[in-house]
């Protein structure tokens, strides 16, 4: 007799428990579970069913999909993308032949007024028949000058050619780019300036210029306020950048060896001497701030020191080692911050090409390595400045060119005789340095 357990083996899977003692049981060798022959039939017949579904939804796709096959709507796809592109290139190229005659004829104007300036001073000096030697002495250094800027103008021209057909290729490859409209500034104010000065920053009321050891404020008039020098280069290092806090009203002045502070209410500058280099072979490269953070960039490392009631404290510092991808290729020149990021400006070395990485600062990691900016000759010949959350102006030193980017790579030529640029503390102004003069917009 069987027991409980083979008659539960042998059970019909769709008979009801009442109906498991019938012993009328077919295996079905599809899916190998018992039927009573009735459930048999039924459970064949679902199957039938089921297939004959699957006949018709092929002969479906057959009619349907399989018939609307067609490469043609590729084809047709692959031919737009060329003519969109074709039109790309045809509509870039006309931009950057009528950028590059804009700037050649403005430059053109500017040379032709000075050769013909210095002409006339020739000749009278000439005519005059009296000429000391410090006249000489002056005259052949505009000579030289006039010569320098005429090769210049041909290397800027050549470069921002380069520069700006290089910019098809973010405009194919891309997404829409992010630097939006054209950079529309307004005119403010010029003032010429006594020297020229390599570093500088601006709050809403000053420009603070300085170079090696030298500084000079420039009131937003355009009159001089105050002219001071810093103690010995030997002991403290030249001036190598500026900066202007907002939250902490002052400027620091940050040179190779050490760290001054300008405080504008008092025109004193003092030196902060708990911030100092522990290894004398180590030099200051930059400096920026966020908040009441102080950021410090040296060749060994990055210290970010707290400010709090007059007293500056080391809150972290972060080897040179973990900001570098290639830090035996790789160098940085300026770092800056925004309300987001910290950006830094890094040249490789092999291929003197630039690039602007963003990091966080807590904890401190890379959140974006940019694509390459620009091409210099040489190293630390450029700075940035943020002009908003999310481009930079950035200036080539050696072209005296500045260009508003985003870390994709995507750039737009702004001025072609810049040196360096800063925003007007927390206006909607921007002081654009070149060399002999300031150039003041409203933005």
């Amino acid at each position: 007799m069987a027991d409980e357990h083979s008659e539960r083996c042998f059970s019909c899977k769709l008979c009801t428990k009442e109906a498991t003692h019938n012993l009328c049981i077919a295996n079905c060798i599809g899916c190998q579970n018992m039927f009573c022959f009735e459930h048999l039939i039924q459970h064949r017949n679902q199957s039938t069913n089921e297939l004959e579904q699957l006949i018709q939804r092929h002969a479906d796709l057959n009619e349907k999909s399989l018939q609307k096959m067609d490469i043609s709507q590729h084809f047709e796809r692959i031919d737009r993308w060329e003519s969109e592109t074709i039109d790309l290139i045809h509509e870039h190229r006309n931009y950057v032949k009528e950028m590059i005659l804009s700037i050649f004829q403005k430059y053109k104007s500017e040379l032709d007024k000075c050769n013909t300036m210095l002409g006339q001073e020739l000749d009278n000096q000439r005519n005059v028949k009296v000429c000391i030697e410090e006249s000489l002495s002056d005259l052949s250094r505009r000579v030289d000058q006039l010569d320098k800027e005429i090769q210049r103008m041909n290397k800027v021209i050549a470069q921002m050619c380069n520069t700006e057909l290089n910019q098809i290729v973010n405009k194919i490859t891309l997404s829409p780019s992010t630097l939006g409209k054209p950079v529309q500034w307004t005119y403010f104010r010029e003032i010429k300036l006594d020297s020229t000065y390599g570093y500088m920053a601006a709050n809403n009321h000053q420009v603070f210029l300085g170079w090696k050891n030298r500084i000079v404020v420039y009131n937003l008039n355009g009159t001089k306020h105050d002219e001071t020098r810093l103690h010995s280069t030997e002991v403290y290092g030249e001036l190598c950048d500026l900066i202007w806090s907002s939250t902490m009203q002052r400027f620091f002045i940050l040179c190779h060896k050490s760290l001054f502070v300008h405080h504008p209410a008092s025109s004193q500058i003092e030196i902060q001497e708990n911030i100092s280099l522990i290894n004398q072979d180590n030099e200051y490269i930059s400096i920026t701030t966020f908040d009441n953070n102080l950021v410090i960039l040296n060749k060994q490392c990055l210290e970010i020191w707290q400010f709090a009631n007059e007293t500056s404290q080391l809150s972290s510092s972060v080897p040179m080692s973990n900001i570098l991808q290639k830090p035996l290729e790789e160098n940085i020149s300026c770092i800056r911050t925004n309300d987001q990021y910290l950006a830094m400006l890094i040249q490789n070395h092999s291929t003197h090409t630039w690039r602007l990485d963003l990091f966080h600062f807590r904890p401190f990691s890379r959140v974006h390595a940019s694509a390459p900016l620009d091409r210099f000759r040489e190293c630390n010949l450029g700075c940035f400045t943020p002009y908003d959350a999310k481009t930079y102006l950035f200036m080539n030193w050696e072209t005296k060119s500045m260009y508003l980017v985003d870390p994709n790579g995507l750039n737009e030529l702004v001025d072609y005789n810049a040196y360096n640029a800063c925003l007007v503390g927390t206006q909607r102004m921007v002081v654009v340095n070149s060399m002999t003069h300031l150039k003041i917009y409203i933005f």
